[in-house]
């Protein structure tokens, strides 16, 4: 078994390729000519790109207090792939404040020249304004110079004091007898009679139909007679209703009209001061019941049809 001291720590794998292209410059051989070694060369030559890729990177720096910079130097040439097995911290050092990977990045930042600014005028010039920009103050004269004033409405005066009223739409003028359309029948009533007209037509022709076909007809005649039209003016029948004759209304009528007259005297003669509950309670249901019969008397005057069930 055989140890191997290493004290020079200065080996990398561009020293390594440049030892290699040496040693073939110096010792040329017909090794190096073959397919394997064009092959070779291929590889070291993108192996080399890689490599410059990542000499080009961002490196990071981790300092002292635990903090990890940010850097543009190049990446050193004895790294290696990290350690076999990541440390863990201990069990009192999980989620503590501040204690994570903190981050910053290096001030490198430079901001570009920029030109110089033009120097301030003298006291003594005057300033030049520009061109293009309207004055809006000589506009607006040379607008209300232009403008035609509006003439006044004419009005006429009624009184000695000079009470003023105006002149249009007060009957004075002939205004409405000049029109183009005065004295004549406006458009839409026009139409409206046309329409009528039209729906008057319609109507004609369709009874003119019906009249041929009810000719034969047993019973049917052109005129109706007054039989007929007093059928027509009977209300409905109703299975188990009838309808009130105007006798039995009458008497009715007259019997809620006596009720409400005995209902008002007695809740007219009633005491001014109501100081217990009994004289509320009566005075609320001399009231309710007053209220009830004129309902039905309204109800009776104002309805033409009554029906009364027969059960």
């Amino acid at each position: 078994m055989s140890l191997v001291y290493i004290t020079h720590h200065d080996e990398n794998i561009f020293d390594c390729e440049q030892e290699f292209l040496n040693q073939a410059i110096s010792k040329p051989s017909r090794i190096y000519n073959t397919k394997t070694a064009i092959k070779g060369a291929r590889f070291a030559k993108s192996l080399r790109d890689r490599l410059q890729v990542e000499d080009k990177k961002h490196s990071i720096m981790l300092q002292n207090d635990g903090m990890l910079i940010l850097t543009d130097a190049k990446k050193a040439h004895h790294r290696t792939m990290g350690c076999a097995h990541t440390p863990v911290d201990p069990p009192c050092a999980y989620l503590r404040k501040n204690q994570g990977i903190k981050w910053r990045r290096e001030n490198n930042h430079v901001c570009p020249k920029g030109e110089k600014m033009p120097p301030l005028p003298g006291l003594g010039t005057k300033r030049t304004e520009p061109i293009m920009a309207p004055n809006f103050i000589r506009r607006n004269i040379q607008c209300a110079k232009r403008t035609v004033p509006c003439p006044p409405p004419p009005r006429y005066i009624d009184t000695p004091v000079g009470t003023r009223h105006n002149l249009l739409n007060s009957g004075l003028l002939p205004q409405f007898i000049c029109r183009k359309d005065f004295g004549k029948v406006p458009i839409y009533l026009k139409k409206t009679k046309k329409m009528l007209a039209e729906m008057n037509a319609i109507c004609a022709k369709e009874q003119a139909r019906l009249m041929e076909l009810c000719r034969g007809v047993k019973g049917f005649t052109k005129t109706p007679t007054a039989a007929a039209i007093s059928a027509a003016r009977a209300p409905p029948e109703v299975p188990g209703m009838r309808v009130m004759d105007q006798k039995e209304r009458n008497e009715i009528l007259e019997g809620l009209r006596h009720s409400l007259t005995e209902m008002t005297k007695q809740y007219q003669s009633m005491s001014l001061l109501i100081d217990s509950v009994a004289k509320v309670q009566r005075k609320g249901k001399l009231e309710s019941d007053l209220r009830q019969v004129e309902q039905d008397i309204l109800l009776l005057e104002t309805s033409p049809i009554i029906y009364v069930s027969l059960y």
